[in-house]
Protein backbone atom coordinates (compact mmCIF):
# COMPACT_ATOMS: atom_id res chain seq x y z
CA UNK A 1 0.00 0.00 0.00
CA UNK A 2 1.44 3.56 -0.94
CA UNK A 3 2.09 5.69 1.98
CA UNK A 4 3.89 9.44 2.27
CA UNK A 5 6.98 7.86 2.63
CA UNK A 6 6.96 5.67 -0.52
CA UNK A 7 5.43 8.53 -2.24
CA UNK A 8 7.73 9.90 -5.15
CA UNK A 9 6.62 13.24 -5.99
CA UNK A 10 8.31 13.33 -9.44
CA UNK A 11 5.68 10.76 -10.65
CA UNK A 12 3.63 12.94 -9.08
CA UNK A 13 4.45 16.08 -10.86
CA UNK A 14 4.79 14.07 -14.35
CA UNK A 15 0.97 13.41 -13.78
CA UNK A 16 -0.05 16.55 -12.60
CA UNK A 17 1.36 17.98 -15.77
CA UNK A 18 0.22 15.67 -18.31
CA UNK A 19 -3.50 15.79 -16.77
CA UNK A 20 -3.68 20.01 -16.69
CA UNK A 21 -1.64 20.10 -19.84
CA UNK A 22 -3.14 17.31 -21.77
CA UNK A 23 -0.16 16.02 -23.49
CA UNK A 24 3.33 14.25 -23.09
CA UNK A 25 5.25 15.94 -24.72
CA UNK A 26 4.79 19.47 -23.14
CA UNK A 27 4.96 17.43 -19.79
CA UNK A 28 8.51 16.54 -21.19
CA UNK A 29 9.83 19.82 -22.25
CA UNK A 30 8.77 21.35 -18.92
CA UNK A 31 10.72 18.64 -16.70
CA UNK A 32 14.01 18.48 -19.29
CA UNK A 33 12.48 14.61 -19.79
CA UNK A 34 11.84 12.48 -22.68
CA UNK A 35 8.34 11.23 -23.84
CA UNK A 36 9.28 8.09 -22.45
CA UNK A 37 10.40 8.43 -19.36
CA UNK A 38 7.06 10.87 -18.87
CA UNK A 39 5.02 7.89 -19.53
CA UNK A 40 7.09 5.46 -17.71
CA UNK A 41 6.71 7.82 -14.87
CA UNK A 42 2.63 7.59 -14.83
CA UNK A 43 3.00 4.16 -15.45
CA UNK A 44 4.49 3.65 -12.33
CA UNK A 45 2.44 5.86 -10.57
CA UNK A 46 -0.69 3.87 -11.55
CA UNK A 47 0.84 0.48 -10.21
CA UNK A 48 1.68 2.82 -6.89
CA UNK A 49 -1.76 3.48 -6.32
CA UNK A 50 -3.09 0.46 -8.06
CA UNK A 51 -5.69 1.99 -10.84
CA UNK A 52 -5.83 3.46 -14.32
CA UNK A 53 -5.47 7.48 -14.20
CA UNK A 54 -5.71 7.49 -18.29
CA UNK A 55 -7.72 5.66 -21.26
CA UNK A 56 -5.22 5.68 -24.16
CA UNK A 57 -6.16 6.22 -27.00
CA UNK A 58 -4.81 6.60 -30.66
CA UNK A 59 -2.45 10.21 -29.98
CA UNK A 60 -4.38 10.93 -26.93
CA UNK A 61 -4.73 10.56 -23.34
CA UNK A 62 -8.13 11.06 -21.77
CA UNK A 63 -8.46 10.76 -17.26
CA UNK A 64 -10.36 8.20 -16.22
CA UNK A 65 -12.81 9.01 -13.46
CA UNK A 66 -10.21 7.82 -11.01
CA UNK A 67 -7.75 10.34 -12.68
CA UNK A 68 -10.13 13.23 -12.39
CA UNK A 69 -10.49 12.30 -8.43
CA UNK A 70 -6.42 11.83 -7.96
CA UNK A 71 -6.33 15.53 -10.16
CA UNK A 72 -8.63 17.20 -7.80
CA UNK A 73 -6.43 16.29 -4.38
CA UNK A 74 -3.37 16.87 -6.82
CA UNK A 75 -3.98 20.47 -7.88
CA UNK A 76 -4.23 21.13 -3.78
CA UNK A 77 -0.71 19.86 -3.08
CA UNK A 78 0.52 21.42 -5.43
CA UNK A 79 -0.91 24.92 -5.07
CA UNK A 80 -0.07 24.48 -1.38
CA UNK A 81 3.83 23.80 -2.51
CA UNK A 82 3.84 26.44 -4.82
CA UNK A 83 2.33 28.78 -2.48
CA UNK A 84 5.21 27.63 0.55
CA UNK A 85 8.04 28.36 -1.92
CA UNK A 86 6.50 31.77 -2.35
CA UNK A 87 6.36 32.74 1.34
CA UNK A 88 9.81 31.21 1.38
CA UNK A 89 11.19 33.51 -1.36
CA UNK A 90 9.38 36.56 -0.05
CA UNK A 91 10.93 36.22 3.43
CA UNK A 92 14.35 37.25 2.01
CA UNK A 93 13.03 40.29 0.31
CA UNK A 94 13.94 43.09 1.75
CA UNK A 95 13.07 47.35 0.73
CA UNK A 96 11.20 49.86 2.04
CA UNK A 97 7.42 51.01 1.60
CA UNK A 98 5.83 54.46 3.35
CA UNK A 99 2.25 53.95 3.32
CA UNK A 100 -0.42 56.57 4.87
CA UNK A 101 -3.66 55.81 5.35
CA UNK A 102 -6.71 57.99 6.28
CA UNK A 103 -8.18 57.80 10.34
CA UNK A 104 -11.54 56.41 9.44
CA UNK A 105 -10.70 53.71 7.62
CA UNK A 106 -7.30 52.35 9.17
CA UNK A 107 -9.44 49.35 10.74
CA UNK A 108 -10.22 48.26 7.16
CA UNK A 109 -7.06 48.22 5.92
CA UNK A 110 -5.05 46.72 9.00
CA UNK A 111 -5.51 43.26 8.41
CA UNK A 112 -4.34 43.46 4.73
CA UNK A 113 -1.14 44.98 5.95
CA UNK A 114 -0.94 42.73 8.41
CA UNK A 115 -0.72 39.93 5.62
CA UNK A 116 1.63 41.38 3.69
CA UNK A 117 3.94 42.07 6.23
CA UNK A 118 3.49 38.10 7.74
CA UNK A 119 4.61 36.78 4.01
CA UNK A 120 7.28 39.95 3.88
CA UNK A 121 8.82 40.17 6.77
CA UNK A 122 12.21 41.82 5.99
CA UNK A 123 9.89 44.95 4.41
CA UNK A 124 10.60 47.82 6.36
CA UNK A 125 7.52 49.65 6.40
CA UNK A 126 6.48 53.41 7.60
CA UNK A 127 3.04 54.16 8.10
CA UNK A 128 1.56 57.17 8.63
CA UNK A 129 -1.79 59.14 9.58
CA UNK A 130 -3.45 61.77 6.62
CA UNK A 131 -6.21 62.97 5.26
CA UNK A 132 -7.28 62.50 1.65
CA UNK A 133 -5.77 65.71 -0.17
CA UNK A 134 -2.92 65.59 2.29
CA UNK A 135 -2.06 62.08 1.19
CA UNK A 136 -2.44 62.91 -2.71
CA UNK A 137 0.37 65.64 -1.99
CA UNK A 138 2.85 63.13 -0.17
CA UNK A 139 2.78 60.73 -3.11
CA UNK A 140 3.18 63.46 -5.49
CA UNK A 141 6.25 64.56 -3.46
CA UNK A 142 7.29 61.49 -2.71
CA UNK A 143 7.32 61.31 1.17
CA UNK A 144 4.63 57.85 0.63
CA UNK A 145 4.76 55.27 -1.58
CA UNK A 146 0.78 54.37 -1.64
CA UNK A 147 -2.17 56.05 0.03
CA UNK A 148 -5.20 53.95 1.15
CA UNK A 149 -8.33 55.53 2.14
CA UNK A 150 -11.37 57.42 0.24
CA UNK A 151 -10.08 60.56 -2.33
CA UNK A 152 -11.53 62.87 -4.64
CA UNK A 153 -10.92 62.58 -8.34
CA UNK A 154 -7.45 61.87 -9.53
CA UNK A 155 -5.22 63.69 -12.11
CA UNK A 156 -3.25 61.81 -14.54
CA UNK A 157 -0.27 61.26 -12.36
CA UNK A 158 -2.12 59.05 -9.75
CA UNK A 159 -3.46 55.48 -10.48
CA UNK A 160 -5.81 53.73 -7.77
CA UNK A 161 -6.82 51.09 -6.97
CA UNK A 162 -10.57 50.17 -6.03
CA UNK A 163 -10.06 47.84 -2.40
CA UNK A 164 -13.67 47.77 -1.07
CA UNK A 165 -16.42 49.65 -2.21
CA UNK A 166 -19.34 51.28 1.11
CA UNK A 167 -22.40 52.61 0.90
CA UNK A 168 -23.87 54.81 2.96
CA UNK A 169 -25.97 53.97 6.29
CA UNK A 170 -27.77 56.15 8.62
CA UNK A 171 -26.98 54.38 12.50
CA UNK A 172 -29.56 55.36 15.39
CA UNK A 173 -30.39 54.33 19.50
CA UNK A 174 -33.44 53.11 19.05
CA UNK A 175 -33.94 54.65 22.81
CA UNK A 176 -34.59 57.80 20.85
CA UNK A 177 -37.54 56.84 18.73
CA UNK A 178 -39.15 55.31 21.62
CA UNK A 179 -37.82 51.51 21.19
CA UNK A 180 -39.13 51.18 17.98
CA UNK A 181 -37.58 48.66 15.73
CA UNK A 182 -36.97 50.66 12.74
CA UNK A 183 -38.08 54.18 11.88
CA UNK A 184 -39.05 56.00 8.90
CA UNK A 185 -36.28 58.63 7.26
CA UNK A 186 -38.28 60.90 7.79
CA UNK A 187 -38.27 60.82 11.48
CA UNK A 188 -35.02 61.51 11.31
CA UNK A 189 -35.56 64.64 10.18
CA UNK A 190 -36.49 65.63 14.02
CA UNK A 191 -33.15 64.19 15.26
CA UNK A 192 -29.70 65.78 15.33
CA UNK A 193 -27.55 64.71 12.33
CA UNK A 194 -24.19 63.76 12.71
CA UNK A 195 -22.26 64.11 9.49
CA UNK A 196 -18.37 63.62 8.01
CA UNK A 197 -16.16 66.85 7.92
CA UNK A 198 -17.92 69.13 5.24
CA UNK A 199 -14.17 68.94 3.17
CA UNK A 200 -14.07 65.08 2.85
CA UNK A 201 -15.14 63.07 -0.32
CA UNK A 202 -17.76 61.20 1.96
CA UNK A 203 -19.22 65.02 3.36
CA UNK A 204 -19.82 66.65 -0.47
CA UNK A 205 -21.42 62.86 -1.53
CA UNK A 206 -24.08 62.71 1.43
CA UNK A 207 -24.95 66.58 1.02
CA UNK A 208 -25.86 66.10 -2.74
CA UNK A 209 -28.69 63.67 -0.83
CA UNK A 210 -29.34 65.13 2.08
CA UNK A 211 -32.55 67.12 1.45
CA UNK A 212 -33.59 65.41 -0.97
CA UNK A 213 -33.95 61.96 1.53
CA UNK A 214 -34.54 63.86 4.80
CA UNK A 215 -35.91 67.20 4.27
CA UNK A 216 -34.98 69.88 6.39
CA UNK A 217 -33.33 68.54 9.25
CA UNK A 218 -33.60 69.56 13.07
CA UNK A 219 -29.74 70.12 13.54
CA UNK A 220 -26.28 69.02 12.48
CA UNK A 221 -22.49 68.08 13.80
CA UNK A 222 -20.04 66.80 12.84
CA UNK A 223 -17.71 64.18 13.75
CA UNK A 224 -13.81 63.24 12.46
CA UNK A 225 -14.27 59.52 11.79
CA UNK A 226 -17.54 57.29 11.69
CA UNK A 227 -15.72 55.69 15.04
CA UNK A 228 -16.52 58.69 16.73
CA UNK A 229 -19.99 59.36 15.48
CA UNK A 230 -21.01 55.43 16.34
CA UNK A 231 -19.80 57.14 19.87
CA UNK A 232 -21.74 59.63 20.00
CA UNK A 233 -25.29 58.08 18.73
CA UNK A 234 -24.69 55.35 21.25
CA UNK A 235 -24.09 58.04 23.99
CA UNK A 236 -28.07 59.46 22.61
CA UNK A 237 -26.42 62.58 21.15
CA UNK A 238 -28.22 61.86 17.64
CA UNK A 239 -28.31 60.17 14.09
CA UNK A 240 -25.17 59.32 12.45
CA UNK A 241 -24.83 59.55 8.32
CA UNK A 242 -21.80 56.80 8.02
CA UNK A 243 -20.19 54.16 5.97
CA UNK A 244 -22.02 50.97 5.98
CA UNK A 245 -18.03 48.99 6.02
CA UNK A 246 -17.70 50.89 9.74
CA UNK A 247 -20.66 50.86 10.67
CA UNK A 248 -21.36 46.80 10.87
CA UNK A 249 -18.25 47.12 13.51
CA UNK A 250 -20.17 48.69 16.34
CA UNK A 251 -23.43 47.43 16.16
CA UNK A 252 -25.11 46.88 19.36
CA UNK A 253 -28.06 47.10 21.84
CA UNK A 254 -28.20 50.51 21.41
CA UNK A 255 -26.74 51.62 18.10
CA UNK A 256 -29.05 50.24 14.93
CA UNK A 257 -28.27 51.37 11.48
CA UNK A 258 -30.67 51.18 8.38
CA UNK A 259 -28.29 51.00 4.95
CA UNK A 260 -29.50 53.63 2.72
CA UNK A 261 -29.14 51.68 -0.46
CA UNK A 262 -29.23 53.50 -3.60
CA UNK A 263 -30.63 56.92 -1.92
CA UNK A 264 -26.98 57.75 -1.50
CA UNK A 265 -23.89 57.41 -3.98
CA UNK A 266 -21.38 54.54 -2.66
CA UNK A 267 -17.75 55.61 -2.00
CA UNK A 268 -14.69 53.83 -2.69
CA UNK A 269 -12.00 52.06 -0.30
CA UNK A 270 -8.64 52.46 -2.49
CA UNK A 271 -4.99 52.38 -2.96
CA UNK A 272 -3.41 55.18 -4.76
CA UNK A 273 0.37 55.53 -6.40
CA UNK A 274 2.06 57.50 -8.66
CA UNK A 275 1.11 56.35 -12.09
CA UNK A 276 4.03 53.82 -12.80
CA UNK A 277 5.09 52.82 -9.03
CA UNK A 278 3.06 49.34 -9.66
CA UNK A 279 5.85 47.92 -11.68
CA UNK A 280 8.07 48.25 -8.96
CA UNK A 281 7.89 44.40 -7.13
CA UNK A 282 6.85 45.22 -3.65
CA UNK A 283 4.46 47.57 -4.59
CA UNK A 284 3.30 45.44 -6.69
CA UNK A 285 2.85 42.93 -3.89
CA UNK A 286 1.17 45.46 -1.77
CA UNK A 287 -1.29 45.83 -3.94
CA UNK A 288 -2.03 42.31 -4.67
CA UNK A 289 -2.50 41.59 -0.73
CA UNK A 290 -4.78 44.42 -0.34
CA UNK A 291 -6.95 43.50 -3.04
CA UNK A 292 -7.05 40.15 -1.22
Amino acid sequence: MLDIDSLDLKRLRAFHLVARQGSLRLAATRLGQSIPAISGKIRKLEEDLDMTLFERLPNKLVLTMAGERVLREVDGIFERAEQALTVLANRSAEGRLALSVGSDHAWFFAPRIQNFLHVYPAIELNLRVYKSADALLALDKGKVDVALGIFPTLTKQFEQHIIAQSGFSIAYNPKAFGGRRKPSLSDFAHQRLILPPSQTVSRKSIDRSLSPTFGKVAGQMEAPTCETACLFVDAGIGSAIVHSQCVERHLSRDLHAIELGGKFASVNFCAVHKRGAQRQPITRALIEHLLG
